[in-house]
């Protein structure tokens, strides 16, 4: 089964303190399964992955490590060049 993205949205967020920026929120099909809220990241290295989003302090979906490559190379590709400037603040 082939994850089919729905939707995808670049998001401007600031790396956090470990250093990975989220790229993007998205909603990916698996089958008969739609998750909402995904977030795309990409870690100081290069290497992305797809977070499931937080329900009560936890995360609500956990994959396995080919179905999160898979899922994660859709996200990637359905994103293409619409990533989001992060903007810095400068005081004066």
């Amino acid at each position: 089964m082939d994850p089919i993205i729905q939707s995808i949205t670049a998001v401007e967020r600031p790396p956090s303190p470990g250093g990975a920026r989220t790229l993007a929120r998205f909603t990916v099909q698996l089958g008969d399964v739609r998750l909402y809220g995904l977030l795309l990241r990409e870690f100081p290295d290069g290497t992305r992955r797809t977070i499931a989003p937080n329900v009560g302090g936890q995360h609500c979906a956990s994959f396995q490590p080919a179905i999160a490559e898979k899922i994660t190379k859709a996200a990637s590709k359905a994103l293409g060049g619409q990533i989001a400037v992060t903007h810095t603040r400068r005081s004066a």
